[in-house]
């Protein structure tokens, strides 16, 4: 009986001790994954800090240092491992006023390097403001420049720095160069402003603010001389000049005349889309164009002496004037309609001589022809000489 009972409670034992096959392969699995977690992690780690190492290897080396007593630049390059057999070359720079080799006691230099220690560059600071520098490319490159130390990067920041400085440059040439085109919309532009119902006659027009300011003293003053002026045609983009040229065009080519014909036809009285003064908001056209101007009406003839004889107090001159002898040659002809505001077109003028050229002109019809009649200085420039 005892021998009977010890059997069955060895066999219970032995039982109960063994673990099911599923519960031993899900702790198999606890265990792997455990494992895996572990490697993952270290595997991370080691990625992180081989893209630390990346990182702190991509960077540039950058020293700062005082001149010492009896230090030469020799001194300073054998100190730094800079190969001295560029020293020949620095000795006898004369792209700058600095003779390296006559360096201060005191002053502070910066050595940059990349990240395998090779010299990039050698900056000095000659005094509080200005820094002399090294560039050792192949030839060397010698600069000057206002800054500091602190502020002075690697010659990849200076190339990048000047490249992004010409590209900048670009940019705003383009910009300038556009809106002397009249390349551009005029609600969108900061320097114009919609002008009052009350000062036009057109639906909708636009000019720059301080010529809008000039004119209303203007008509404010000849009002109290018994003179109404009321401004009949403001600021014209390119698009707009365009769609008069398109259509004078069109008319005339269904004439039979020929490009050359149809371009000196339009240009008595309008502008080349990219050539019209129109395009700056500085230009008005004032009470009427060349039939309320023609001499036989009494009113018309009233408002242009006032305006002759007061219109430069305001800033606003006649640049088409009287074409003769001894007066304006070239350009369209006299009217007694536009006033162009001074203090903001003679600068634009002057733009559109340093900037403007007859590979700008084109996109709309016949513009091939603008170099061969010369249209920038005999229309562009074809103003009055009080004018310029």
């Amino acid at each position: 009986m005892n021998t009977h009972f010890t059997l069955i409670l060895t066999i219970i034992i032995s039982f109960l001790s063994c673990t099911p096959p599923e519960e031993k392969h899900n702790s198999v699995e606890v265990i792997k994954k455990t494992t895996l977690n572990t490697e993952e992690i270290s595997e991370t780690k080691e990625l992180q800090g081989e893209d630390d190492t990346l990182v702190r290897k991509s960077a540039n080396i950058e020293i700062t240092d005082k001149v010492q007593k009896g230090d030469l630049l020799g001194d300073i390059f054998i100190k730094h491992n800079i190969p001295s057999n560029y020293i020949p070359d620095i000795a006898s720079q004369e792209e700058i006023d600095l003779n390296f080799n006559n360096i201060q006691i005191g002053k502070e230099y910066k050595v940059i390097m990349d990240k395998d220690s090779v010299v990039i560059s050698f900056h000095y600071q000659k005094n509080s403001t200005m820094v002399y520098s090294i560039i050792f490319s192949e030839p060397l490159k010698y600069t000057s420049e206002e800054t500091t130390l602190e502020k002075v990067k690697s010659e990849n920041n200076l190339v990048n720095n000047k490249e992004e400085k010409m590209e900048e440059s670009k940019t705003k040439e383009i910009s300038r160069k556009n809106f002397l085109m009249g390349k551009f919309q005029l609600r969108n532009h900061p320097n114009f402003v919609l002008v009052d119902k009350k000062h036009h006659t057109k639906s909708e027009m636009y000019l720059q603010k301080e010529t809008l300011d000039a004119f209303v003293k203007m008509k404010e003053s000849a009002e109290k001389d018994g003179i109404k002026l009321t401004i009949v045609s403001g600021t014209r983009n390119f698009n707009s000049q365009k769609s008069i040229w398109e259509r004078k065009y069109n008319k005339y080519k269904k004439e039979g005349l020929t490009d050359i014909e149809i371009i000196k036809k339009i240009m008595i009285w309008s502008s080349m889309p990219s050539t019209s003064r129109h395009h700056w908001g500085t230009d008005i056209d004032i009470n009427g164009f060349d039939e309320y101007f023609d001499g036989k009406n009494e009113k018309a003839n009233n408002e242009y002496e006032w305006l002759v004889n007061n219109a430069s107090k305001f800033g606003f001159c006649q640049v088409y004037s009287e074409k003769g002898e001894g007066k304006r040659q070239t350009g369209y002809n006299e009217e007694k309609w536009h006033w162009s505001y001074m203090p903001l077109s003679s600068d634009y003028l002057q733009q559109y001589k340093e900037l403007i050229t007859y590979k700008d002109i084109n996109g709309f019809s016949a513009s091939e022809f603008a170099k061969e009649l010369d249209i920038i200085k005999a229309f562009v420039f074809g103003i009055s000489r009080e004018c310029n």
